[in-house]
């Protein structure tokens, strides 16, 4: 902190969080962002009219005593707009008082020795460089005894006034902390880069201030400071147990899944291998990522943190689960993951695939090749899909066609429709027509459109130089339709 500027005085919820404040009995205590200028021990109530703005007004003696003294001093302490008003323990304070003060906005403390409490108070108002410096130190301390992100993050939230703090990714999601930071408007904002396990900025340390004077905002942020690096050991230990058990677990199940026999370890990892069994694929929307993808402990951690109870296996590009319970329906599930695609702090747009349910160990490899399909359709309709197996019936067959290539050929093809103004429309009515058998009634209410407005589509097509008579063309066309419509590209 800069010796050449006169520090700004401490607040009240300081004076409670790390000064003499914090052994007091407080009432109306949500009122303590005022600071406090100074501190007067009154004797007699007449004395709180002489009292400074800003004051900690201590009561001791005769001011403290009488049926409506501390009443008095309350209403006395509202007119000089004090800080804050500190009477001795041997009075009771009742509720009328305590509503009295919540009414004042006057924050009410009760202590066991006022005058020595005003003596504390003084020394401390009077140095406010060395109050804030123990502040950040005991952040410090705590900071190294604590091992997760959450309780990293949590320290600064409940030890430091008047803060609020959260660890936000590059893309704005909230790994810990206060959800609301940098919601609102109005607030003074410290932030800080806290970087991953390999050096590089993984993400920002955030903190809203109530109050913004230059030395609290350079204390905050030395405490943010602070932080960082048992925030980056943290997620570097997380990472850690996540690649070893991750690791462990995928081995585990690739023997399952190849036919050998592991099910004392599964046991061991809490799996259920017995039961009916509804298997789960998760894939990235759009494209192919390795078991070993970076984004594979942020998806862990936030599967888990909706299903606790359910493993999650990454495998062959995509990530693996199930539900075992004997009325558990693929509708059911479907409906979970939709509502987690769709709430989750997700590294990466995903997709899901449900497979039919099956009977103990060989219905669960079953179902997991299911699921597997219903993933790779899901996969190309974008993030948040979930398709069911039992849903899609020779459909699934399609996830396992080379899409890209079969477009890139379609775009050859049917290189005059694709030329077409309204390409998307044809082809879209197109892929329809061949869904229905060519049923133009059946292909407009799919659609929603005017039977006659599927009939103008069809001889538009057919102007583009589109055969829909030949039969030995009509599977090639639907192919080229659904990889066009799966790839979203009308052109070169």
């Amino acid at each position: 902190m800069s010796r050449n500027r006169t520090p700004e005085q401490l607040s009240v919820a300081e004076l409670v969080h790390f000064g003499p404040l914090s052994r007091a009995h407080a009432f109306a205590a949500e009122n303590l962002d005022r600071q406090v200028s100074q501190v007067n021990l009154v004797s007699e109530l007449d004395q709180i009219r002489q009292c400074e703005p800003h004051a900690a007004v201590v009561l001791h003696g005769s001011a403290a005593m009488g049926v409506w003294a501390v009443e008095s001093a309350l209403r006395l302490a509202w007119e000089r707009n004090a800080s804050c008003v500190i009477a001795p323990s041997e009075i009771a304070v009742t509720s009328s008082t305590a509503q009295l003060a919540e009414r004042l906005r006057v924050p009410l403390f009760v202590v066991d020795d006022p005058p020595n409490h005003a003596l504390e108070l003084s020394a401390t108002v009077a140095d406010t460089e060395a109050a804030r410096a123990r502040l950040t130190a005991r952040c410090a301390v705590l900071f190294g005894d604590r091992s997760s992100v959450r309780d990293i993050v949590g320290v600064i939230n409940t030890e430091v006034p008047g803060v609020t703090a959260a660890l936000v990714t590059k893309d704005g999601n909230v790994i810990a902390g206060r959800s609301a930071v940098g919601r609102k408007g109005g607030g003074r904002r410290v932030q800080v880069s806290v970087a991953g396990p390999d050096g590089q900025q993984w993400a920002e340390l955030v903190a809203e201030l109530a109050s913004s004077s230059p030395s609290w905002v350079e204390t905050v942020e030395t405490i943010l400071r602070l932080a960082r690096a048992p925030l980056t050991a943290s997620i570097g230990r997380s990472r850690l147990a996540v690649a070893r058990r991750t690791a462990r677990e995928r081995l585990l199940l690739e023997i399952l899944l190849n036919g050998g026999d592991a099910t004392e370890e599964a046991e061991e990892a809490g799996w259920q291998l017995t039961g009916r069994h509804v298997a789960v694929v998760l894939r990235a929307a759009g494209r192919t990522v390795g078991a070993d993808d970076v984004d594979t402990p942020a998806i862990v951690f936030t599967w888990r943190d909706s299903f606790a109870h359910l493993p999650i296996v990454p495998v062959d590009g995509a990530w693996v689960s199930w539900w075992t319970a004997r009325s558990i329906e693929p509708g059911h599930v479907a409906e979970r993951l939709r509502q987690y695609l769709a709430e989750a702090r997700l590294p990466i747009a995903l997709t899901a695939g449900v497979g039919v349910p099956g009977e103990d160990l060989v219905g669960l490899r079953r179902s997991i090749t299911e699921a597997r399909l219903a993933a790779a359709v899901a996969s190309r309709l974008g993030g948040g899909s979930v398709e069911l197996f039992g849903e899609l019936g020779p459909r699934a067959l399609l996830a396992c066609l080379p899409i890209g290539e079969i477009a890139a050929a379609a775009r050859v093809a049917l290189n005059d429709l694709i030329a077409a103004p309204d390409a998307e429309v044809l082809i879209t009515a197109l892929a329809a027509l061949l869904d229905c058998a060519g049923s133009t009634g059946q292909a407009a209410a799919r659609l929603g459109v005017h039977r006659n407005t599927v009939l103008s589509r069809i001889e538009r097509i057919r102007a583009r130089g589109v055969d829909l008579d030949s039969p030995d063309q009509r599977l090639a066309l639907h192919l080229a339709c659904y990889s066009l419509l799966s790839t979203r590209q009308w052109q070169g």
